[in-house]
């Protein structure tokens, strides 16, 4: 069957329209999927992260707790228990008038002897020079000070009695004493154990 010109140039309009048309339409599908798949994404993500968010298994109620660490309070301080004094025995310091012809310091002295006999004296080299026993004896003529030279001699005033002796040993080693003497000397002033006396320097 022949076809008119006309009819023939009408269909073949067509088949191209329909051509171009079936070569469009691909990539138009393939925008309008791009473009509506994009939202179910982000969907999807959003509910992940919600479902993160709101699904995390919660801690046991006695470990929650224990996150929250109350302040310990601190004990109060004890008052200090005043510290104990021990009882010292009081000593007994003789002190005698000084007469009225004495001169020079008054200090207070005591004496030393039993349990140091025997023991050879700090000064011995000025008493072997001398010809003096170089230990510590029950008749030793001396006196005990801290820093004067040995072979110094010392005159000693108590009440009536005054002597002069030399040093001869080191001491004593409690506050408050300038000398020890020796048993000998002790009984030449007639001194108790602690007695002040009248000191000059030779």
């Amino acid at each position: 069957m022949l076809l008119s010109p006309r009819r023939a140039t009408a269909i073949a309009r067509a088949g191209v329209a329909v051509f171009g048309f079936a070569m469009v339409l691909p990539i138009f599908l393939s925008d309008v999927v791009a473009h509506t798949s994009a939202p179910v994404i982000v969907a999807a993500t959003t509910e992940l992260q919600v479902t993160a968010a709101y699904d995390l298994p919660r801690l046991p109620e006695p470990v929650a707790r224990s996150r929250h660490v109350a302040p310990t309070e601190e004990p109060a301080p004890q008052p200090a228990s005043p510290a104990t004094v021990a009882a010292v025995p009081a000593v007994t310091i003789e002190i005698t008038a000084v007469p009225p012809s004495a001169s020079g310091s008054v200090v207070t002295v005591s004496w030393y002897g039993p349990g140091f006999y025997e023991n050879r004296l700090p000064c011995w080299q000025w008493l072997a020079a001398n010809g003096l026993p170089i230990q510590l004896l029950p008749d030793t003529w001396g006196v005990a000070h801290k820093s004067l030279p040995c072979g110094t001699m010392v005159t000693l005033t108590h009440g009536a009695n005054t002597v002069t002796v030399p040093v001869v040993d080191r001491g004593p080693y409690i506050a408050g004493r300038e000398f020890d003497l020796s048993p000998r000397v002790k009984a030449a002033l007639n001194c108790t154990d602690l007695c002040t006396v009248v000191m000059q320097i030779r």
